[in-house]
């Protein structure tokens, strides 16, 4: 048996005898701690959970189970031989160790998919990837159209698309989850460090039962709405940005408004308004991925009355192949009827 492994091992230099039997010996075992056995997807796993802020929300922005998660955050805690998060936080927070590791693991994920893309650029074709960010009515009415204009212009590249409502999408950008977001520019980012595009404006209307009195008028004034039950989007809390059109429209009269529901669903914002649940308050754009049969659809008498429609990504992917190339394409893109073009 030879003596090559003895030597190596203990870092001593092996005897000339020995070095022919040394490309043949057995590897010494890895350090389980080594960087090389981490997983890709720990790394997403612990960005999401930490910029989010929680589990739970890590769920929805990588599309996990929540165990799916949390076994991704133990397995990268037991190689790394540290705990990340501190658990009994209420929100959870990061570890000092956690905070020392974010900034490298970010940077990692980056490294790795640049390089991935420049290891494909050696074949002689762009060959790119690009993850994107959207809502329904982008996706359904205006996406598909600049896709099929990205997959003709750069035939190597590969597109991941993930939807969320104007909270989500902030936190799948900010993650890295996405490399690019449409999100409407209200309410604000909290991340102010994001680049952005303002693509188009788009009005806000009330979608009215044909047979109401409202459907004489060719718009409706504030007060009219705020005699009315309202039905709004998004769901969720105001802190969240739940129903943030509506209040936006109603601009200081949005304290006085009867808000009966609010909806993530333009299909259900419209069917609530057909049974008479009260006035939907929504973008123009939505009503266009569902049938607006016996309904009517007014503008509203506000100065409020409209969203703005941007693009979004950090500094860090501002340079990458599949954003440069997105953002190309969707700058000559046709945009979708009924909104107005914001120039650049």
């Amino acid at each position: 048996m030879s003596d090559a492994p003895f030597f190596a091992e203990r870092g001593l230099p092996v005897p000339e005898a020995h070095r022919d039997d040394l490309d043949t010996a057995d590897p010494p075992p890895r350090d389980p701690r080594d960087a090389m056995c981490l997983q890709t997807a720990w790394l997403r796993s612990f960005l999401a959970v930490a910029d989010k802020g929680g589990f739970g929300a890590a769920t929805r922005v990588l599309h996990l189970s929540q165990s799916r998660v949390s076994a991704h955050i133990a397995a990268l805690e037991h190689a790394l031989g540290v705990t990340l998060f501190d658990r009994r936080a209420r929100p959870i927070c990061m570890t000092k160790a956690g905070e020392l590791f974010h900034g490298h693991a970010m940077t990692a994920l980056l490294e790795l998919q640049g390089g991935i893309d420049a290891a494909r650029s050696t074949l002689g074709n762009f060959v790119a990837h690009v993850s994107i960010g959207s809502y329904p009515s982008v996706s359904s009415t205006y996406l598909p159209s600049v896709l099929r204009e990205l997959k003709s212009q750069y035939h190597g590249m590969t597109v991941e698309l993930f939807e969320g409502n104007a909270s989500t999408l902030e936190a799948m950008t900010v993650s890295g989850t996405v490399d690019i977001a449409f999100r409407p520019l209200l309410p604000k980012m909290h991340e102010t460090t994001l680049r952005h595009r303002t693509i188009w404006r788009e009005d806000i209307v009330a979608v009215i039962r044909e047979h109401d009195p409202l459907a004489a008028k060719t718009s409706v004034s504030i007060d009219d709405i705020l005699e009315r039950p309202l039905i709004g989007n998004p769901a969720g809390s105001e802190e969240d940005g739940g129903g943030f059109d509506l209040r936006h429209t109603l601009g200081e009269a949005s304290g006085r408004a009867d808000i009966a529901y609010l909806t993530d669903q333009p299909t259900t914002l419209v069917a609530l308004v057909r049974s008479a649940f009260g006035i939907g308050i929504i973008n123009r754009l939505a009503l266009r991925t569902t049938s607006t049969e016996g309904l009517a659809i007014r503008t509203i008498d506000s100065p409020t009355a409209y969203r703005e429609v941007a693009l979004f990504w950090t500094r860090r992917r501002a340079d990458t192949a599949g954003v440069k190339a997105f953002l190309d394409v969707q700058g000559r893109a046709h945009l979708p009827p009924g909104v107005q073009t914001i120039s650049h």
